[in-house]
């Protein structure tokens, strides 16, 4: 259970840990000034056109972010930065990335997410640190290449995929045996049946994020995924809570249970499928305070956050 919480709970402490430790710089004119103190690098983008000729003296950057700046390419001075751990490029154009990148052996993260990727390039797998990958928001991806690409990339733990317009996951997303999270939010046409059925063949998973996802009628394909710790449906607020409690029942290891921002204002009268949960967070509803000591009395055992 403290695993689960840990999965679900630290990322952000963990970003307001890295905020509090290193100093962001937007420019580099204040940059260069401390070169060998630099980590995190956010650019402006009026800076992007002096990459090539200053990036290089930025030699100990563990963080670089380009967000937005309508990027087409990266600049092949990213190779200078044998330091780098994590690499933002979110909202640009970019559709290929350079093969010089598998020369920065550290990266353990990439937010790819708003670009125009149709396949994932192949250097991808030549990141022997990469964990975490973020790919949600490209249109035009092609998912039955990415996740072979995917399946080459042996650390790979945390997948992001969400606002892809998916309607399916494939089978083969089983190849991805280190997986423990995966984001498959505003993808309102997915199958979930389907769904489902081929993430109960990643036996590392353990967190499933379904915000958004427009999802009604709870299939009893959910109670194939048993090795499934954590489930985030939030902002789905036309969900069969009835269906949900009823396959949530037949999840033996489900510990963590979030239904935030549903509107819901009260819960049906059996709660046994929700019984197991260590957690079930339903803050952002609209339960009156009896409903609240009802569902508490009725769940003695799980911390239930309103």
């Amino acid at each position: 259970m403290k695993k689960t919480l840990l999965l679900i709970y630290i990322i952000a402490f963990q970003t307001s840990l890295f905020a509090q430790e290193h100093i962001k710089y937007t420019t580099f004119e204040e940059a260069v000034k401390v070169a060998e103190k630099v980590i995190w690098l956010d650019l402006e983008c009026s800076e992007v056109s002096l990459i090539n000729k200053q990036l290089h003296k930025l030699p100990n950057i563990q963080s670089l972010y380009i967000t937005s700046c309508e990027l087409e390419s990266l600049p092949k001075s990213i190779q200078h930065l044998k330091q780098l751990q994590l690499l933002n490029i979110q909202g640009n154009s970019i559709q290929v990335l350079p093969e010089s990148l598998s020369q920065l052996q550290k990266i353990n993260v990439v937010n790819l997410r708003g670009n125009t990727f149709k396949e994932l390039p192949k250097v991808i797998t030549q990141l022997p640190e990469l964990r975490e990958i973020d790919l949600s928001d490209n249109l035009q991806l092609e998912l039955n290449a990415t996740i072979k690409t995917l399946a080459k990339v042996k650390k790979l733990d945390f997948l992001y995929l969400s606002q892809n317009n998916l309607t399916e996951i494939p089978l083969e997303i089983n190849q991805l045996e280190a997986l423990e999270e995966i984001h498959l939010s505003d993808n309102p046409q997915l199958k979930l049946s389907n769904v489902f059925k081929n993430l109960a063949g990643v036996s590392s998973l353990k967190i499933v994020v379904l915000s958004n996802t427009n999802i009604i009628q709870v299939p009893q394909e959910l109670s194939y995924m048993q090795q499934i710790n954590g489930i985030v449906l939030d902002h789905n607020p036309e969900i069969d809570i009835k269906e949900l409690l009823k396959n949530t029942a037949q999840l033996e290891n489900l510990k963590v249970l979030l239904l935030r921002e549903n509107k819901l204002s009260k819960l049906p009268s059996d709660l046994k499928g929700f019984k197991k949960l260590a957690v079930l967070e339903l803050s952002g509803n609209h339960f009156p305070i009896t409903e609240q000591e009802r569902i508490k009395r009725e769940l003695p055992t799980t911390n239930v956050v309103f």
